[in-house]
């Protein structure tokens, strides 16, 4: 899922003195990796290796390039260890303004460093770096689970082909496995009740729609299928190979049903109804972000309020009877024709973390946004879908005749006729955001790999060893970070497989509600979320 960086972090501030530890009182000398580049091209997905070059392109198109060493980093590591790591990177890598140009050891002082994690990140831990008179860097270091959840090699050619249509924050650098983004400072991450404000909840759907279609697919992205599908087959079988599918103890606590066999066969029945209810499953892809969730969204700066703007300045569309029930008394001429100023502000509104991205339905995207409303990743129970804050019928109407009026191009449809549409439609992808979000975090919780557990000398960024010993003080201190109080979740403390269980609670009630399973088919003991499935 989706990075879940949020505007409430927990920083460690500060190192612990050397004597105050039983840590060694010297840091490692590093030799870095020699840097290389990548050049990562906007419109092929053919990999080629040469010597002290890596490169992603194979003919004269749009291509960017990016500097790259092999060093891995350990966002574990003690923290004066990686700050040091941090700036060894930094170094190897030439980030602009944080290198050393007069030699290859570091200029900065490891000790002036300020590593401020932030929370929300259930897929990689992610750190804000600061140094005094230096922009700010974002350190995205991969989970341990990412190979089995995400393409590298796919996201970083979907980064260069948005940065040719200057979308998402600059990328200055990658590692083995992490790399450093721009930070966008002064920004403002939105909250879980910023989405629900009814002109932003507009302003989404309008910069949604840009992103779909503003960024072209490729050929083999249409010609392999919605790339939710792809994930699923994936991570289905990364399941169905490990010996955690094979207990039914954890079938019936997570997936909420009698056995791995009889999940495939749900996942089964459900996509061959999608089948039926489509022409062409390729048909009708977009680029899509696939994870526009709060945490993904900023406000790089405040929008101002709506000026009194005359509802005729603005372009007319064309509208015959409004979806809204009668009773909303909701003005249809101001959601589709919002002012100039209005729209001119839509740029604050910035989307971050694509690592989910590619080919997919618009109501797949859509579905994802709607169902992330159900979450908090700010409070104690984090892994909670409540679904009671799913938007109501005016809400999703709200965001949806934003969407489809916005850039709308030449139609044969009248707008209503393509808002029912994309209402039905979301119906319909619902039940697969909940499989795609159930399925990946059951990886991520790190349940199907136990042997990943076991304590290992750590190495760093440039190959060399840590020896790291923990004494009683270090065990006292880290009891007491465990209970101070956290504002948000992160790839460490989220509760990965409660929040699996809670996907598929909706996930069912979907599926119970469309006919696609009987209730004597699950458990008894299941406790099912319910959410509007009446199509319009």
């Amino acid at each position: 899922m989706p990075e879940r960086p949020s505007s409430q972090t927990k920083t460690r501030s500060g190192s612990r003195s050397n004597s105050s530890s039983g840590r060694r009182s010297s840091l490692p000398r590093v030799k870095s990796s020699p840097r290389l580049v990548r050049t990562i091209s906007t419109d092929n997905d053919s990999i080629s290796h040469g010597m002290g070059h890596l490169s992603l392109d194979a003919g004269p198109h749009e291509s960017i390039e990016v500097p790259f060493v092999k060093g891995t980093l350990n966002a574990s590591l003690p923290y004066e260890y990686l700050r040091a790591d941090v700036l060894n990177l930094a170094q190897a890598l030439r980030v602009h303004k944080w290198y050393n140009k007069k030699g290859n050891a570091t200029h900065l002082t490891p000790s002036h460093v300020t590593l401020t994690k932030i929370t929300g990140a259930l897929t990689n831990a992610i750190f804000k770096v600061e140094y005094s008179n230096l922009p700010s860097l974002l350190l995205r270091v991969y989970g341990p689970q990412v190979d089995s959840i995400i393409d590298r090699e796919y996201e970083l050619q979907v980064l260069a082909r948005l940065s040719s249509h200057k979308i998402g924050p600059k990328l200055y650098g990658c590692f083995t496995n992490g790399r450093f983004e721009q930070f966008l400072e002064n920004s403002t991450t939105l909250t879980k009740n910023d989405i629900r404000d009814w002109r932003t909840s507009q302003r989404i759907a309008r910069r949604m729609k840009e992103l779909h279609s503003g960024v072209p697919l490729l050929s083999f992205e249409i010609a392999q299928g919605p790339s939710a599908w792809l994930r699923l087959d994936k991570w289905e079988k990364v399941i169905s190979n490990s010996d955690w599918s094979n207990d039914d103890a954890n079938i019936h606590a997570v997936l909420m049903c009698e056995n791995w066999e009889f999940f495939l066969e749900a996942v089964a029945r459900y996509r061959n109804w999608l089948k039926d209810s489509y022409k062409d499953l390729h048909h009708g892809l977009v680029f899509c972000h696939n994870d526009a969730q709060y945490g993904n969204l900023l406000f790089t700066s405040p929008v101002a309020p709506p000026a009194p703007t005359p509802i005729s300045s603005a372009a007319s569309v064309e509208t015959t009877d409004s979806l809204f029930p009668t009773a909303s008394n909701v003005s249809l001429e101001q959601i589709i024709k919002p002012s100039a100023q209005e729209q001119m502000q839509d740029s604050k509104l910035v989307v971050i973390d694509f690592e989910y991205s590619g080919a997919n339905r618009p109501a797949f995207d859509l579905a994802n946004h709607f169902s992330e409303w159900m979450c908090d990743y700010n409070c104690a129970e984090a892994y909670k879908s409540d679904e009671t804050r799913y938007p109501s019928k005016e809400e999703l109407l709200n965001f949806m005749y934003s969407y489809a009026s916005h850039k709308r191009g030449s139609q044969k449809k009248s707008i209503d006729e393509e808002v029912k549409e994309l209402y039905n439609d979301v119906i319909r992808q619902r039940a697969c955001v909940s499989l795609h979000w159930a399925t990946w975090a059951i990886i991520q919780s790190g349940e199907l790999d136990h042997a990943k557990k076991e304590k290992i000398i750590e190495k760093g960024p440039g190959g060399e060893k840590y020896v790291i010993t923990i004494d009683d003080e270090d065990d006292e201190e880290a009891i007491l970070d465990s209970e101070e109080n956290v504002d948000g979740v992160d790839i460490d403390t989220f509760d990965n497989l409660n929040f699996a269980k809670d996907k598929m609670a909706v996930f069912w009630g979907d599926m119970l509600q469309l006919g696609l399973i009987k209730t004597e088919e699950l458990p008894k003991s299941v406790s099912i979320k319910y959410l509007d499935t009446k199509f319009i």
